[in-house]
C-alpha cells in the first residue's frame, strides 16, 4: 500500500514539475483596482467598532453619573412614613417611636348564680371559660383595627362583632391598599426623558461620512402599551469639503410588546422634519427646505432601577427629495439604517 502511494505522488512530481499557468489579459491590472476598495473597507469596519464602543462607553457613562445622582431615597422614606403612620407610629428624627399595643381587657362578670338577671343567663365553669376565650381574641382583632378600647351598650353588656365580619374588613382593607399601590405606580411612570446619540450608514463608499445626531426627547403613556414621543435632534451631516448642520422634531408612537422586571421590548414607528440651519451656501426656507422622513424600528430596554434605564433602537429610515441643490447622505442613500442608543428616565 505504501509503495503504490509513492509511486503516485512521484507520478505527480514527474508531470507537474516546472507547470506554469498562464492568466488572462488585464487581470493584474484588475487586482490593483480591488486592492484600494478592501483597504477602504477594512478603514471603515475598525471606524464602525470604535464609534460602537465610544457609544455603549458614553451611555455606560452617563447611566451610572445619573443613577447615583437620582437613586430613589425619598420614595424609599415616604413609603417607610406611610407604613409607620398606618400602624400607629410617629417619626422621631432618625427614630421611630411606635404606639403600645393595647392590652386585652377582661370583662367583669358577677360569678353566676342558678338564677338569671336581665339578659345574663346561667353559666357553667366551661362556658366561662369559653368567654374569656372569645374575649381575649376580640381584643386583638380590635387592636389590629387601631381601636383602642371595646364598646358597651347601655346595659353594660359586652358588644362584639361577628370574627368573620373582621376579617372581611381586613382583607377589603389591603385590596383597597393594594389597588391604590398599583393606580400610584402607573401614574408615577406615565413620563419618561430620554437622551439619545444616534448615526447611519455612509453613502458612496465613503464620501459621505456616517452622521452623528445627537437630541433629548419626552415620552407619555397613554396606557399599559402605548405612548407618544417628541422632542428636538441637532444632526451633523459631512462629507470632503463640506459640514452641515440640522435640526429635527420627531414624532413618533411607541408600543409595548414585552415587558420583564428588568427587560422591556418594544416597536416605534414615526416621522421627523429637518431644517438646515448651518454650513449651506444659503440656509433659507427657499434654498435650503424643510426635509421630511418617516422612521420605524424596535427597540430594547434595560431597567437598572424603577426610574433609569438603558435603551437601543435598531431601524429604518427614508428620507423624501427636496428642492436643495446640496448632495448629502440622505440624497445618495434616501433609505438607510440607524441605530439610537440613550438613557430613559422616567417620572
Amino acid at each position: 500500500m505504501r509503495k503504490e502511494k509513492d509511486e503516485i505522488i512521484e507520478l505527480f512530481h514527474s508531470h507537474l514539475v516546472n507547470t506554469e499557468m498562464t492568466v488572462r489579459d488585464g487581470f493584474w491590472d484588475e487586482l490593483a483596482q480591488e486592492i484600494p476598495v478592501a483597504y477602504q473597507h477594512r478603514r471603515r469596519m475598525i471606524f464602525l467598532r470604535v464609534a460602537a464602543a465610544a457609544s455603549v462607553l458614553l451611555v455606560l457613562a452617563v447611566s451610572s453619573a445619573t443613577f447615583w445622582y437620582f437613586s430613589p431615597n425619598q420614595e424609599i422614606e415616604e413609603a417607610f412614613t406611610q407604613i409607620v403612620a398606618a400602624n400607629g407610629g410617629t417619626l422621631d428624627g432618625d427614630g421611630v417611636l411606635a404606639r403600645p399595643l393595647a392590652q386585652p381587657l377582661k370583662p367583669v362578670l358577677s360569678k353566676p348564680t342558678p338564677k338569671s338577671y336581665g339578659m345574663l343567663k346561667q353559666y357553667t365553669e366551661a362556658e366561662e371559660e369559653e368567654s374569656m376565650t372569645v374575649s381575649m381574641s376580640f381584643s386583638f382583632s380590635a387592636t389590629i383595627r387601631n381601636e383602642s378600647e371595646p364598646r358597651h351598650n347601655r346595659e353594660g353588656v359586652w358588644q362584639a362583632k361577628v370574627e368573620g365580619e373582621g376579617e372581611a374588613s381586613g382583607v377589603k382593607e389591603e385590596t383597597s391598599i393594594s389597588q391604590n399601590t398599583k393606580n400610584s405606580d402607573l401614574k408615577k411612570h406615565l413620563w419618561a426623558v430620554k437622551a439619545q446619540v444616534g448615526t447611519t450608514l455612509p453613502a458612496d463608499n465613503g464620501t459621505y461620512k456616517m452622521p452623528i445626531s445627537v437630541g433629548a426627547t419626552v415620552e407619555r403613556k397613554l396606557n399599559k402599551y402605548l405612548g407618544v414621543e417628541t422632542g428636538i435632534v441637532y444632526s451633523n451631516l459631512r462629507s470632503e469639503g463640506q459640514k452641515l448642520h440640522y435640526l429635527g422634531i420627531p414624532v413618533k408612537m411607541n408600543v409595548t410588546l414585552a415587558e420583564t422586571k428588568k427587560w422591556d421590548v418594544y416597536a416605534t414607528v414615526g416621522g421627523v422634519a429637518d431644517k438646515c440651519i448651518a454650513g449651506a451656501p444659503d440656509n433659507d426656507f427657499k434654498n435650503e427646505p424643510i426635509q421630511l422622513a418617516v422612521t420605524a424600528g424596535v427597540g430594547v430596554r434595560y431597567k437598572i432601577n424603577d426610574r433609569l434605564a438603558v435603551f437601543a433602537e435598531p431601524g429604518i429610515s427614508h428620507h423624501f427629495k427636496t428642492d436643495s441643490q446640496l448632495a448629502t447622505v440622505r440624497t445618495e442613500r434616501p433609505t438607510n439604517f440607524n441605530l439610537l442608543c440613550g438613557l430613559r428616565m422616567t417620572y
